[in-house]
């Protein structure tokens, strides 16, 4: 770590110009499709969604007033749709999700555009 205090300003931009900006948490921002965890207000598995209950769960986290946007995985896209039909009535923006880089099984997330106190999401159940 002392070799990359000692490095000039112009060694850090070219750094960051090669490898792009250091990232914080890049791990969590993967597995909560792009976002961290401390800004998910629900997420659901695969698995979840192709339930009832998974469905239930994320058409009760879209009446939340800090929800800002419905965060969707590519592959669960058809199994979603009941939740983006929800998310437009409810004026929340809904975006399509594709990264080979995402770790994990969440299918859906919802988010708010500051942190929120949500101890345990479905997903971690």
């Amino acid at each position: 770590m002392k070799h990359l205090n000692k490095k000039s300003e112009l060694e850090k931009t070219i750094a960051a110009g090669i490898h792009g900006a250091p990232e914080l948490r890049p791990d969590e921002k993967r597995r909560y499709l792009g976002f961290f965890r401390e800004r998910v207000i629900e997420a659901v598995t695969f698995d979840q969604l192709r339930t009832k209950a998974g469905l239930k769960v994320m058409m009760e986290a879209l009446k939340d007033p800090r929800a800002v946007e419905l965060l969707i995985r590519q592959e669960a896209r058809g199994t979603a749709m009941p939740l983006i039909v929800e998310a437009r009535r409810r004026g929340v923006d809904f975006t399509i999700v594709s990264d080979p880089n995402f770790v994990g099984e969440v299918a859906a997330a919802l988010v708010a555009a500051d942190a929120v106190d949500i101890a345990e999401l479905y997903a971690e159940k």
